[in-house]
C-alpha cells in the first residue's frame, strides 16, 4: 500500500522517535518536534514509536489503497473528497481517495501516521530526517519529503490490534494556547543567575522570534544575562534554555546541537515541550518555575491517563 504526495506547503519530513543513546557519537537526537501530538498519531494506530510524516503548512495526500489513517496537531481543517472530518482520531480512508490538511496557523506542525509505519529504513536506529547531518528520511539523506515521492507503507505487523480506541477524550487532546504558560525545571547551572534575574524571567513575557527551527527557539524579551562568561561545552538535553551573552534566552529543539558553551538556566519541562514546540514567530510565552520531581509527577501522570486510555 502507497501514498503518494501531492502538495506541501512548507515541509514535510520523516520522523520517528528519534536517535538514543547516541549523543556522545556526535548524533543529535532529532525525532519529532510536538512529541505529545506524535504520540497520540501512533497511538491512534495501534502503536508507539512507528515513523510518521511531520508536515508544516498544507499537504495533499493522494491513497492508492484503503487503509486508516490518524492526524494529530494543532487546530486544522482535515478533508478527505472533499468531506469534513476531525483530527485525533483513526478514521478510514477508501482508495483513491484524496486527503487534504490546512492548518489554521502557518507554521504549526501535524503529524500523519499509518497502521505500521512508513517503510522507511533506519539509520543510526532511526529513520528521522536531520538535514544539518544529511541523514535519514525517505530519501537517506537528510531532504525532505518532495511533490511526486510515494510513501510506502509497511505491512500490517502480527502484533498490531486496531480495537484500541480510535478517538480521543477531550482532556488527552493537548490544548495550544496563546499565550502559553511554560514550564522551566532550573539546572545544575542556575546559580550562575542572579536571584534577580531568576525573578525577571518568570515574571515577564518573552516574545517568540522568527530565528526558530528545529535546532532552536530564540526568545526576545528582558535580559536575563550569567554573572559566568566561560564554560566548558558539554551535552544540552532537550528543552535546554541557554542564555548568550546577549541575554536572550535560547530554547533547544528536537535537532540541537550535541554540545553547547552557553549558560543554562535550566530546561523546559517536558511536560509542557511539545506546547512550546508549536509556538510561532510572534506568540508570546511566559515561564513558571517547577522543581523536577514535581515536572516529573506531572509528566508521568499524563503519560499514564493516555496508557489508561488505550488499555496498556
Amino acid at each position: 500500500m502507497a501514498i503518494q504526495i501531492q502538495h506541501i506547503g512548507l515541509s514535510a519530513i520523516i520522523v520517528d522517535a528519534g536517535r538514543r543513546g547516541v549523543l556522545h557519537q556526535g548524533f543529535c537526537q532529532s525525532g519529532p518536534m510536538d512529541a505529545r501530538a506524535f504520540e497520540l498519531a501512533n497511538r491512534l494506530c495501534g502503536q508507539t514509536n512507528a515513523p510518521t510524516v511531520e508536515i508544516m503548512g498544507e499537504c495533499t495526500l493522494f491513497v492508492e489503497q484503503d487503509c486508516y489513517l490518524s492526524v494529530t496537531g494543532p487546530a486544522a481543517t482535515l478533508l478527505i473528497d472533499n468531506q469534513q472530518t476531525d483530527c485525533w482520531q483513526r478514521f478510514a480512508v477508501n482508495a483513491n481517495s484524496i486527503v487534504h490538511i490546512r492548518p489554521e496557523r502557518l507554521g504549526t506542525r501535524h503529524y500523519v501516521a499509518v497502521p505500521s509505519g512508513f517503510a522507511v529504513d533506519a539509520i543510526v536506529g532511526s529513520a528521522s530526517t536531520v538535514k544539518r547531518e544529511n541523514m535519514g528520511g525517505l530519501h537517506k539523506d537528510g531532504s525532505s519529503i518532495r511533490v511526486g515521492d510515494t510513501l510506502n507503507v509497511k505491512a500490517i505487523s502480527a502484533g498490531l490490534s486496531l480495537n484500541s480506541p480510535a478517538s480521543l477524550p477531550a482532556h488527552l487532546i493537548p490544548k495550544y494556547d496563546s499565550p502559553a504558560l511554560i514550564g522551566i525545571v532550573p539546572g545544575y547551572q542556575h546559580q550562575a543567575f542572579s536571584t534577580l534575574t531568576w525573578r525577571r524571567l518568570l515574571s515577564s513575557e518573552y516574545d517568540v522570534t522568527p530565528q526558530m527551527d528545529r535546532m532552536g527557539v530564540r526568545l526576545k524579551g528582558p535580559e536575563v544575562k550569567s554573572i559566568v562568561s566561560t564554560l566548558y561545552s558539554e551535552a544540552i538535553a532537550a528543552g535546554s534554555v541557554q542564555v548568550p551573552p546577549d541575554g536572550q534566552p535560547i530554547v533547544m529543539m528536537a535537532d540541537r546541537q550535541t554540545l553547547g558553551g552557553y549558560p543554562k538556566m535550566g530546561a523546559v519541562a517536558r511536560c509542557d515541550l511539545y506546547r512550546f514546540a508549536q509556538c510561532l514567530p510572534g506568540d508570546k510565552i511566559q515561564f513558571y518555575q517547577l522543581d523536577a520531581a514535581n515536572a516529573r509527577a506531572t509528566w508521568l501522570l499524563q503519560q499514564s491517563s493516555i496508557a489508561r486510555w488505550f488499555g496498556n
